[in-house]
């Protein structure tokens, strides 16, 4: 009876050890995780911001390309006016001035939409970024809450009852309480006899 109480004892404690320990590995994966999800939500954030300093560069040279187109188009139209025999350097409200005009401001309304578009996109990258830079630092939060100590005494303490109640100091009563020291008779007080 002795041997096989023994055993039983030491099979609850290296079960409690061993949830003490995967209690604490488990922990340590989660806390490792979060860490890695920071890393690669901070990675992304480098990403947008690059992809936003790219939309702005690319953005550009788009204005600069149809910049040249509209010098390209006005330049044709004072060839086309001056092969129908007009003069190119009309004052402002002649037809061929005014075409040029019109021709100016198709070219500038395009340069801002173009503007406007990358401006836009640009935007819409530095908010992502800002995202990823929230979203990292959520993980960061959730990986230093993580204490695999802790976790491992939270599944110490959960088996620490049975513990207890192999190895009794004292009397255990049935609910798992234990009395602390020795336990008095209660007394009962006499009765009067008539």
């Amino acid at each position: 009876m002795c041997i096989s109480a023994t055993l039983s004892a030491i099979a609850a404690v290296a079960g409690t050890a061993f949830q003490v320990v995967g209690a604490m590995q488990q922990a340590q994966a989660q806390r490792a995780q979060a860490e890695y999800s920071a890393a690669v939500a901070r990675n992304n954030a480098i990403i947008a911001q690059q992809n936003a300093a790219d939309i702005v560069q690319r953005g550009e040279i788009a204005r600069d390309v149809q910049r040249r187109r509209v010098d390209q188009t006005i330049g044709a139209a004072r060839s086309a006016i001056a092969g129908a025999g007009l003069l190119v350097d009309d004052p402002a409200g002649t037809t061929p001035a005014l075409l040029l005009d019109d021709i100016r401001t198709a070219g500038q309304f395009d340069i801002m939409t173009l503007k406007a578009n990358i401006d836009r996109e640009e935007r819409r990258a530095l908010i992502q970024g800002q995202q990823f830079e929230a979203e990292a630092g959520l993980f960061d939060l959730q990986a230093s809450s993580i204490n695999p100590m802790l976790a491992g005494a939270a599944a110490g303490f959960q088996n620490s009852q049975t513990l207890m109640n192999m190895f009794p100091s004292g009397p255990v009563f049935p609910g798992g309480g234990k009395t602390l020291g020795a336990t008095r008779p209660v007394q009962r007080p006499a009765t009067l006899m008539a």
